[in-house]
């Protein structure tokens, strides 16, 4: 079993280049479970607490901190691969966060995922789903997915919920409806009522708006009975919003944004070139 300072210590290895670029540097901390480290940009927290790695951002120590990654990590079963894994991601956030022009998706995104966040953790608040766990889940269902799920994860060096769902996902799910494959529609919509209920808001959102926001309003009904009564109302919500016109609209101005043209610069009036001395007609 690990031990939260040899955890720490591994993970500050991996990511000290990235902390080095963006020039932090580590700090004396009295909390065992917790490594500091400040610079120009601020500070940081690693935290080691409740089966989870979370890495907290503040602009100065006395100020509020917020997340800037996060994730499940138990000591008890982690492995050395899993704190290469977490130290990759940690790095990359770092990276891209206040090095954004050196950054480049790191060898941490050709890694496998890691493993499927476990129901009892989740059900403790010791866990939750974000986008990846929501993919890794999801596979875990539609065994058939699993490649382009890796594969999606290994080309962009993390996952995209939103092209994965699009392409793969929501299309194996309306697929199990029109087949009305009971068993298996009752699993995912178990997952997405889970998620809804225990995820952060970007793996909500993919439920709610990637996924039953681009069913049919007859697709919507036919699965409304496997919904949450928390989730139901908000996705025919969104779902009714996204059928409607203004929906459409809105997605259309998303995928296909007006061309960016520059304001033309406004001559002076007459009035304006007289009272600023100059004589309407010269430059």
């Amino acid at each position: 079993m690990l031990t939260e300072t040899t955890a720490l210590q591994t993970l500050t290895k991996i990511m000290l280049p990235a902390l080095q670029k963006a020039g932090f540097a580590q700090q004396k901390s009295t909390e065992t479970n917790t490594a500091i480290f400040a610079g120009e940009e601020g500070v940081l927290h690693l935290v080691l607490a409740d089966d989870r790695v979370t890495l907290e951002h503040s602009n100065d120590a006395d100020g509020e901190f917020t997340n800037l990654s996060a994730g499940l990590l138990e000591l008890n079963t982690a492995t050395d691969r899993d704190l290469t894994f977490w130290g990759g991601v940690l790095a990359e956030n770092i990276t891209r966060k206040f090095n954004k022009e050196s950054y480049k998706p790191s060898a941490a995104g050709k890694k496998p995922p890691p493993k499927s966040i476990s129901k009892s953790a989740i059900k403790k608040g010791d866990a939750y789903y974000d986008c990846l766990a929501l993919g890794n889940s999801f596979t875990g269902i539609y065994t058939d997915l699993r490649a382009e799920f890796k594969d999606n994860y290994e080309h962009y060096g993390e996952f995209l919920a939103d092209e994965f769902f699009t392409k793969h996902g929501t299309p194996a799910v309306l697929q199990s409806l029109q087949q009305k494959d009971k068993v298996l529609l009752k699993r995912v919509f178990n997952l997405f009522n889970d998620v809804y209920e225990n995820g952060m808001n970007e793996a909500q959102s993919t439920v709610c708006v990637t996924i039953l926001g681009s069913f049919s309003a007859i697709q919507l009904a036919d699965c409304l009975d496997y919904l949450s009564d928390d989730l139901r109302p908000v996705a025919v919500q969104v779902n009714k919003y996204l059928c409607s016109s203004s929906g459409k609209n809105a997605c259309k101005r998303l995928e296909h944004p007006p061309i960016y043209r520059p304001k033309k610069e406004k001559k002076p009036g007459m009035l304006q070139q007289l009272m600023s001395g100059q004589v309407p007609g010269q430059k």
